[in-house]
């Protein structure tokens, strides 16, 4: 049975969370904003956790950074000298709360509320959350969260820094503009920032047709859409595969996508395009500004020719003859295919950073 939570009475979330947190050996904190004071929250009582993970954000020319990084550096003391893992993750586009136990039994249980992790969020103000237990529903929903995380996480080396640029760029005085520091920028992509699966395929697939093509203030930023093939069921194409799509006419990349579904048909013979797949957007804020990043299959292909590193097709052709002759697929090496990702996910993480910066 659920529980709902809020701090109406003494009972409110932070003691729902010292409880919850008290026998835990692996806890997840997922909270956008988070206390300035390390203090704030007893971590001394947690005498059997193992591992802590925090999920917060970090958002250019926001004074949040001034107070984060110092509260990152306490809590890297405060898990070395428990011997705790800690793992610090940064989502910018982060707004939900989200608070996991797991125990040594194997199992869990999960609050979702509207409280941060600050001392007002779990005391003060009128929040509201409920607690499940349901082991499948909480790891559907770790995963769900942690997919989300494209940056490297943060090392102690790395908060060491952050605390080295605070130093040379204190708060300005004006309210206008009160800083330009911007530390997200100092984070590294993942090496594979969408967990792309090993022993899949890379394709081109283009969207539209020459006597129909995509209107230019079109965006691509659903989550999930149905993306359509030919007459001919489209062999190769598997269940983790990626989709970097294109618009036919003007080339223009609209956004990379990964195979959540087997191939589907329509199952009516007078469709243009029966075979279908639905495909998980990847870069959907990519996709909301896709006509304005002048990336096609044509620049890129001639720009990683030119550098001379890998093949774009597995032929070693590096042509894409077969699409202009109307195929609706084509295949990328490994390498290419990594290449486009690695290029738009940090073109997505940079729009949606600037999109969230000051969303509360």
């Amino acid at each position: 049975m659920n529980e709902i939570i809020n701090n109406l009475t003494r009972d409110n979330h932070l003691q729902k969370l010292l409880r919850s947190f008290e026998n835990a050996i692996d806890i997840l904190i997922v909270s956008p904003f988070i206390s300035n004071s390390f203090d704030f929250f007893p971590f001394e009582k947690l005498k059997k956790i193992k591992r802590l993970t925090i999920i917060t954000t970090l958002k250019p020319k926001d004074l949040d950074q001034y107070s984060k990084v110092p509260f990152f550096k306490q809590l890297f003391k405060f898990c070395n000298n428990s011997n705790i893992e800690l793992n610090l993750l940064i989502e910018n586009s982060l707004h939900g709360k989200v608070y996991i136990s797991k125990y040594e039994n194997g199992a869990s249980e999960a609050i979702i509320t509207s409280a941060n992790f600050t001392n007002n969020g779990l005391r003060l103000n009128n929040e509201w959350g409920t607690k499940i237990s349901n082991q499948e529903k909480i790891t559907e929903l770790e995963n769900g969260i942690l997919s989300k995380v494209i940056l490297e996480p943060l090392k102690e080396k790395d908060i060491d820094h952050f605390l080295e640029l605070i130093a040379k760029n204190p708060k300005k005085e004006t309210n206008n503009s009160p800083t330009d520091l911007d530390l997200s920028k100092q984070i590294d992509l993942k090496a594979n920032p969408f967990l792309v699966e090993k022993n899949i395929n890379y394709w081109l697939k283009p969207i539209g047709v020459s006597g129909d093509i995509i209107p230019w203030d079109r965006v691509f930023d659903e989550i999930d859409s149905d993306l359509h093939f030919s007459k001919l069921r489209p062999k190769g194409v598997k269940k983790n595969d990626i989709l970097i799509c294109y618009a036919v006419g003007h080339s223009n990349i609209l956004s990379i996508y990964k195979v959540k579904s087997e191939v589907k048909y329509t199952g009516n013979e007078n469709d243009r395009w029966p075979y279908y797949v639905t495909g998980e957007n990847l870069t959907p804020f990519y996709g909301q500004n896709w006509n304005s990043q002048n990336i096609t299959i044509t620049n890129q292909k001639n720009e990683v020719i030119k550098q001379g590193k890998f093949n774009v097709t597995p032929s070693g052709k590096n042509s894409f003859g077969s699409l202009m002759r109307g195929a609706d697929k084509l295949r990328l090496t490994p390498e290419f295919g990594e290449y486009m990702i690695e290029k738009i996910a940090k073109i997505d993480n940079e729009i949606k950073t600037t999109a969230n910066n000051g969303y509360k």
